[in-house]
């Protein structure tokens, strides 16, 4: 494999001059090949001196084929050949996942990538065809590679590109398995939670010339093999100029505020206070904001703003820090295009505690004046929340959020606590009660409520109390308009609110959600797919994504997309293997696509988590109606329920 201390990169001219081993037509001769200025994986400046130095941020894939000299002393024009294909297919797998080549060899390469996520899923999809196809060679004929990933600054100078994270993913492949891939701990972290698939830890490992060990996860062999890929959305152009339709929206990103406190006693003040500006601009037809849930893993350092872009599909990043002592706070905020780091503005803003709100605001303002310049201030004025009367309610409330979302039970409870406290100190106050609301679709979801007709009936009055203390509270008319959908079954009065929801808050994912299932419950299929995918854009890495990729799926269901209800279902499941509605809706789907062995493993699953799982009450409460309820539940006893 190529280290980064052996690159060979020239720097020609405004050119890089590259010799690529398996690009050649005939053994032994290779073709030098010219890349063009604008081609160049990281571009330079041209009057860059020898001293020069910059840096990035990136994800470095190292890959290298096995035993390639045994298998070039066996046959070396044969081998030269199915190397040049097989090093061709990979090539063409990291474009296509916006990936770029910067070293190669005639055995490997090394390749950077926007996103960790990317990288892998990159190294997966290559690992499972190259399995696929040596299962029908000889031990002699296969071509496996070893992979290895790492996520860190890449230095650059001269043309080359090098640095301890280029070494790692070095090292990385080195040690890998055939056919398996090795990644550090800084690349588990970025993927966790969102590339379902197999990691096995394997401890802290010295790696040759490297100073520091390194923590090492494995995935292996027969694991890559098996991947059966992640459904996937397509892509928002970057470039509004580009695009025919007229429904794009800028896309923004406003990740938690970092709290200055050395204590840390203020992060939950810090991160949950953008709450409100994101409700604020979420009400925004003109704009898209990504969910704060799908945030939350960006709070701390390093700030990738390219990696927070791509992964979040968005155009802009705002984030800034916080810092209160006593009365006084100051709030510090920097909006940046994601792509390519620029910054647009930014602000410092200092007053009182009590002017919170009116510094929210501000922020608010100047977000919209630099992201749509042609949105009318009356627009944002319409769309503008009622302040609580109470600063302890505010407070109270973010403290129940940063508790809820770490979506474990006993943090989970904490969180209605502070609710209940929240409401005390101020019962006007519409968030809380939508907040409220929220958590009790969350306790029924999850299978944590005692009485799920009480909590149903709770979070009906919690979210009618928000509605009527703000006509504009988007989650609120949204889970009102489920409840009248799926415990009343009165779909005229769900869908006039959730209506309601989505254009109070055209970027809230809860409202695109909820309103696909009544839209899937009534057989509009294809307004209910609509609004699952767009509940997915808007919320795509945050603990609550489980639930968004299960309606997905039920939309896909519903539709007879049978192929893709399963892909959306497994992946809901790899990220909450315990959401019983879930579970039921990926037995249905793979019946209906023919997998019955693994629908009879899901069907045991769901049996485990609920004993007391029977046709007949499933049939009475479904909001599914006549032949669509009968065929769902014929496939869920095809895969061994009981009736």
């Amino acid at each position: 494999m190529l280290t980064a201390e052996k690159q060979r990169d020239e720097v020609a001219g405004a050119s890089f001059a590259r010799t690529l081993p398996w690009a050649s037509t005939t053994a032994g001769a290779a073709r030098r090949v010219v890349i063009p200025p604008e081609e160049i994986p990281f571009p330079l400046s041209p009057a860059v001196g020898r001293r020069s130095i910059r840096r990035r941020l990136a994800a470095i894939l190292g890959a290298d084929i096995r035993g390639y000299s045994i298998l070039m002393a066996g046959n070396e024009e044969d081998t030269h050949r199915r190397v040049n294909a097989a090093m061709d297919r990979l090539v063409r797998e990291i474009q296509k996942s916006h990936g770029r080549v910067f070293s190669h060899a005639g055995d490997g390469l090394m390749a950077e990538f926007p996103s960790a996520v990317e990288a892998l899923k990159c190294a997966l999809r290559v690992q499972a065809d190259a399995g696929k196809r040596n299962v029908r060679l000889s031990p002699a004929q296969r071509i496996e590679y070893r992979m290895g990933i790492n996520s860190g600054e890449v230095v650059l100078q001269q043309g080359r590109a090098g640095g301890n994270a280029v070494n790692v993913a070095a090292r990385l492949e080195q040690i890998a398995d055939p056919g398996g891939i090795f990644l550090s701990g800084t690349v588990f972290e970025q993927v966790s939670g969102v590339v379902t698939t197999k990691c096995d830890p394997l401890g802290e490992r010295r790696l040759k010339n490297i100073r520091q060990p390194v923590m090492v996860y494995r995935i292996a062999p027969d694991v890559c093999q098996s991947w059966a890929g992640m459904p996937v959305l397509p892509k928002r152009e970057a470039h509004p100029a580009r695009r025919t339709d007229e429904d794009y929206r800028p896309s923004l990103a406003v990740l938690p505020f970092r709290s200055l406190q050395e204590d840390r006693s203020d992060a939950y003040f810090a991160e949950g206070m953008v709450d409100d500006i994101i409700r604020l601009l979420g009400g925004l037809k003109e704009l898209l904001v990504i969910a704060r849930s799908s945030t939350l893993g960006f709070a701390g350092p390093p700030l990738d703003l390219r990696r927070i872009g791509y992964e979040l599909d968005v155009r802009y990043v705002l984030h800034g820090s916080l810092r209160r002592a006593g009365n006084t706070i100051r709030i510090a905020v920097e909006l940046s295009e994601a792509e390519s780091g620029h910054l647009i503005w930014a602000d410092r803003l200092d007053g009182e505690l009590s002017d919170l709100f009116d510094l929210q605001d501000r922020i608010a303002m100047r977000v919209m004046a630099a992201v749509a310049p042609h949105v009318r201030e009356r627009e944002l004025s319409r769309g503008m929340r009622k302040h609580p009367s109470s600063m302890t309610a505010y407070d109270l409330t973010l403290q129940a959020l940063d508790q809820l979302y770490r979506m474990d039970r006993d943090s989970f409870f904490r969180s209605r606590e502070l609710l209940r406290q929240a409401l005390a100190y101020d019962p006007g106050y519409a968030p809380a009660y939508s907040h409220t609301a929220y958590w009790h679709m969350v306790c029924i979801g999850q299978g944590w409520s005692r009485d799920v007709v009480a909590d149903a009936a709770a979070a009906a009055q919690a979210a009618q109390a928000a509605v009527e203390r703000d006509r504009n509270d988007a989650l609120g008319l949204a889970v009102y308009g489920h409840t009248q959908s799926y415990l009343l079954k009165n779909y005229t009065a769900a869908m006039n609110l959730l209506d309601r929801a989505l254009a109070a808050g055209p970027s809230s994912a809860w409202a695109h959600t909820l309103s696909s299932l009544t839209c899937g419950f009534i057989g509009d299929y294809a307004t209910s797919i609509v609004r699952a995918e767009q509940a997915v854009r808007l919320s795509p890495l945050g603990p609550d994504a489980y639930f968004h990729e299960t309606v997905v799926s039920q939309a896909y269901y519903l539709a007879g997309r049978y192929d893709e209800a399963v892909a959306w279902g497994r992946m809901s499941a790899a990220h909450c293997d315990a959401q019983t509605s879930n579970l039921r809706c990926l037995i249905a789907s793979l019946v209906a696509a023919s997998h019955m062995d693994e629908a009879r493993l899901v069907a045991r699953r769901l049996l485990q988590l609920e004993p007391a799982f029977r046709l007949t009450t499933f049939c009475s409460r479904t909001p599914l109606q006549g032949e669509v309820r009968d065929r769902f539940a014929e496939r869920l006893r095809a895969a061994g329920l009981p009736d």
